[in-house]
């Protein structure tokens, strides 16, 4: 094995370590997309010249040495770029001289013998045996673009102001000149003496040490973001968020307008100054990071205003609360500094407060609802020895759809309404409390369910028109135990008759969904100890934890086996087996009616 393969090789090794862990770090930048393309370019040099000292039969020999020639031409073009394109310098046309005349250099070297004109074998390997133009384009396309990028990264760190860019400047600057003294020396000066070399060359290998530098440069300096930083503070300065930027002890680095205008910050305060967000901000944290708070901004003053106009009540005070975003961010690698995002909410905690305002006369407007419908539903069931009323009313919110009244009129008859308003909250209520009082001047008009229970579609049609009613109009005669009744659209209700459920039979049209509802009446005659039980469709439209609906059967089978002597107790069961299977969850009114036979 040849001893000296282990000099490119080596390089080879780390040239590729290097570039894959840039690699894995890339962010958007065209810097670093530069500097992958310069290093791949020397992973492709190190494998040739690995080739080159591999003893490759003399016939092979020249055409691997032309045709990897645009390795070394083009070398030294892209680290031009890449200097131009970190240094944010002008150098366009030179750039596209420099590509033009590399493609031309590669173009002769292939198809002529005036750069390369065939090898000479060595004891390190193969070497090239030098054409007339061999030396003129070596010098040209390598020489000159290395020491131009050499130029413009050494002028660049002495212009700036910046002690980061200084020193990532010079340390690629001097890395790339001691590499073109290692290369020019070793391979291009003897051949200004002599065709042929005495000692390996170590252009391709050196430049391991520009690549090194580089590297450097990246991983302990932020290299590659400097540019992107200058971009970024360009657009932060114009947009309406604020951007506060501290350093790791409290060095003001940077504020856009935004943020002094939020903060109303003094002009005397310039960049380099101390400064902590605690004396603005109140309560502000400034030794910790956080994802987002919101906090009083102290430099506003608030004085209290009695509010009185309409005027005064949506003015808002500019900038009074801030809502502030906070992170880490490392500029020079190694400190941790502080970048804070502030936001004004003002407009959103002010609409916050008067929404809550809103809200709460809006509860107050429920209360008093409730109060009225609780007056207009009948609570207090007349008293007789023949029978016995029991109910029980739950509204889905403080005021509800479902409708209960009860009147007893002079001939001891029991007029009984029980229905069901679509919808719910308070324009079902509304709604409820219309066909309330409408029930009341229903039943002194006639003794029949269904005249009355068209009377109040009649009476009601053309102003409930985005409601609709599902009904039962029960009429009791306690002395004949007789039980006139019509539907109208609502289900079924039960007949409990020693110990045993039966439907109550019957059909009729929902009120105020069709011009003319057909009603019909019916009647049952009673017997002691029979219980006619009514009852919502929210105690069997509960939804249980996997969303399964309960269903009027299921309901229905459980009410038959909760089924006792005692109604309120029975009523009591009823509620408990509807809210478990519901797990409390409550979705529509529920309202239960029940007239004992005694």
């Amino acid at each position: 094995m040849n001893p000296y393969i282990l000099i490119p090789f080596s390089t080879l090794i780390i040239n590729g370590f290097l570039f894959s862990y840039v690699s894995a770090l890339k962010g958007k930048s065209e810097t670093v997309t530069l500097y992958q393309r310069y290093s791949f370019l020397l992973f492709l040099w190190h494998v040739s010249i690995i080739l080159y000292w591999s003893f490759l039969p003399n016939d092979w020999a020249t055409i691997v040495f032309k045709a990897s020639s645009f390795c070394w031409i083009f070398i030294g073009l892209l680290f031009f770029e890449f200097a131009v394109r970190f240094t944010n310098s002008s150098y366009r046309f030179t750039i596209y001289f420099f590509r033009g005349f590399c493609l031309v250099s590669f173009l002769l070297t292939i198809s002529t013998d005036l750069v390369i004109t065939g090898t000479i074998r060595s004891y390190w390997g193969d070497m090239i045996l030098a054409g007339p133009l061999y030396l003129p384009i070596s010098n040209f396309v390598s020489v000159i673009p290395t020491l131009i990028g050499c130029f413009i990264l050494i002028r660049n760190g002495f212009r700036s102001s910046n002690p980061l860019l200084k020193q990532q400047s010079r340390l690629v600057a001097y890395g790339t000149i001691l590499t073109f003294l290692f290369s020019f020396t070793t391979t291009l000066l003897p051949r200004y003496w002599s065709a042929s070399l005495t000692f390996p060359p170590l252009s391709g290998s050196a430049t391991l040490i520009q690549s090194v530098c580089i590297f450097i440069a990246i991983h302990k300096y932020g290299f590659m973001d400097l540019k992107l930083e200058r971009i970024a503070l360009r657009l932060y300065s114009e947009i309406r968020e604020g951007l506060i930027l501290l350093s790791s002890k409290g060095i003001l680095l940077f504020s856009n307008l935004s943020a002094r205008r939020m903060l109303h910050l003094p002009d005397s305060l310039n960049l380099g100054s101390n400064f902590d967000l605690k004396d603005y901000l109140e309560n502000f944290p400034s030794d910790s990071f956080f994802k987002r708070k919101e906090f009083v901004n102290l430099s506003v003053k608030t004085e209290s205003s009695s509010l009185n106009s309409p005027e005064e009540f949506l003015q808002i005070i500019e900038n009074k609360y801030l809502e502030v975003s906070s992170s880490p961010i490392s500029l020079s690698g190694k400190n941790r500094d502080k970048i804070y995002i502030l936001r004004d909410i003002t407009e959103k905690k002010n609409a916050l407060e008067k929404i809550r305002e809103l809200l709460y006369r809006l509860d107050l407007d429920l209360d008093f609802a409730r109060d009225i419908q609780q007056m207009i539903t009948t609570r207090d069931f007349p008293a007789s020895p023949d029978y016995k009323i029991h109910s029980h009313f739950q509204p889905y919110v403080k005021v509800g759809g479902d409708i209960l009244n009860v009147i007893k009129e002079k001939d001891e008859s029991l007029h009984i309404l029980f229905g069901d308003v679509s919808g719910h909250g308070i324009s079902a209520a509304m709604v409820a409390a219309m066909i309330s009082i409408a029930f009341n001047a229903a039943t002194g008009r006639s003794g029949s369910t269904d005249k009355n229970l068209l009377f109040i579609h009649e009476l009601l049609k053309d102003t409930i028109t985005l409601h609709s009613l599902s009904s039962v109009y029960m009429r009791y005669v306690s002395s004949e135990r007789k039980l006139e009744y019509s539907y109208g659209g609502h289900h079924a209700g039960l007949l409990i008759r020693n110990g045993i459920c039966h439907p109550i039979e019957g059909s009729g049209e929902i009120l105020f969904a069709t011009l003319s509802p057909k009603i019909q009446r019916y009647e049952l005659d009673l017997i002691k100890g029979d219980r006619v039980l009514f009852y919502s469709d929210g105690l069997f439209e509960v939804k249980n934890r996997e969303g399964n609906v309960l269903g009027k059967d299921h309901f229905l089978e459980a009410v038959g086996s909760l089924i006792v002597e005692d109604t309120n107790s029975m009523i009591r069961s009823i509620l408990s087996y509807s809210d478990s299977y519901g797990e409390g969850e409550v979705s529509d009114d529920i309202t239960i009616f029940c007239l004992e036979i005694l």
